[in-house]
C-alpha cells in the first residue's frame, strides 16, 4: 500500500466544480481520476489545470480500438504525465503489446492499467453479452491476457483481488473501484467492498468517487476513509 492509496473519482463536466472540490480534499487523497466525463468537457486543458494541484493524476478513458489509434490516443495522454492511465484488456493482446511498445519507446513513466470486468457487471451481464462465462473466469482470462503483453497493473473489483494477488504477488498493480461504505447504497456498483477491507485483500490503489464527491462534507469523508485504512 502506498502512503495514501486513494484516488479520488473527480467525475464532473465542469472545471470550477472539479477545481473546488480537489481545494477542499487535496490533504486526504493520493491523486486524482480523470474519467470520461471530465475529459469531454473539460478536455486536455482541464487536465493540465488539475496538475496544478501537485497531485498523481489517473487518465481514465479505457481505451479500446484498433492498436493504431489506441497507440495514437496514448502519445496524448503520455504528454499529460499521468501516473496511471487504462486500456480495456479486451481489445487484445496486439492492441495491448503495442501500447506497451511505445510506452517503451517514449520511455514513459505511465503504468498502463489493463481494466478487466467492469464493477457494473455481474454474471448476468455476462451471460446477456455473449461471452459464455462468468465474471470470475472472464477476470482470470483478461488476467492473464494483461500479464501475458507486459501491462503494469489491472483494474479489478475489490472481489477479485486476494485471487489475483495469490496468483501474480507483486508482478501486478491493482487498482480497485467499487468502494462503498458498509452502510450505503452500492448505486450502480455490484462488485463492492469497504476501503479497510479491500485494503486488507491486497489492492495497492483505492478509486472512490461517489462516497467523497456526495458527501455533504467531502473533505471529512476523505479523511474518515483514510482515516479506516491507516
Amino acid at each position: 500500500m502506498t502512503n495514501n492509496p486513494i484516488f479520488c473519482a473527480i467525475d464532473s463536466d465542469n472545471i470550477e466544480t472539479a477545481t473546488n472540490l480537489v481545494s477542499q480534499i487535496k490533504p486526504h487523497i493520493g491523486g486524482i481520476k480523470l474519467g470520461l466525463e471530465f475529459f469531454t468537457s473539460c478536455g486536455i486543458s482541464g487536465c493540465h489545470e488539475m496538475k496544478e494541484f501537485g497531485l498523481p493524476l489517473f487518465i481514465d478513458l479505457k481505451l479500446h480500438d484498433i492498436p493504431n489509434t489506441v497507440v495514437s490516443a496514448l502519445r496524448g495522454i503520455f504528454s499529460l504525465e499521468p501516473q496511471f492511465t487504462t486500456l480495456h484488456i479486451s481489445g487484445g493482446s496486439e492492441m495491448l503489446k503495442s501500447s506497451v511498445d511505445l510506452k517503451n519507446e517514449v520511455q514513459s513513466k505511465t503504468n498502463l492499467l489493463g481494466v478487466t470486468i467492469l464493477t457494473s457487471f455481474d454474471d448476468g451481464t455476462i451471460e446477456e453479452l455473449g461471452f459464455g462465462s462468468s465474471v470470475k473466469h472472464s477476470i482470470e482470462q483478461l488476467t492473464s491476457i494483461a500479464h501475458e503483453s507486459g501491462l503494469d497493473g489491472i483494474v479489478c473489483s475489490p472481489h477479485e483481488v486476494s485471487n489475483i494477488k495469490e496468483t501474480y504477488k507483486d508482478k501486478l498493480k491493482l487498482i480497485v473501484p467499487g468502494i462503498r461504505s458498509s452502510n450505503k447504497d452500492n448505486d450502480d456498483q455490484k462488485r463492492t467492498l469497504s476501503a479497510k477491507e479491500a485494503i486488507n485483500t491486497g489492492a495497492d490503489i483505492l478509486v472512490i468517487g461517489r462516497p467523497i464527491t456526495n458527501a455533504k462534507d467531502p473533505a471529512r469523508a476523505a479523511e474518515n476513509l483514510l482515516q479506516e485504512i491507516t
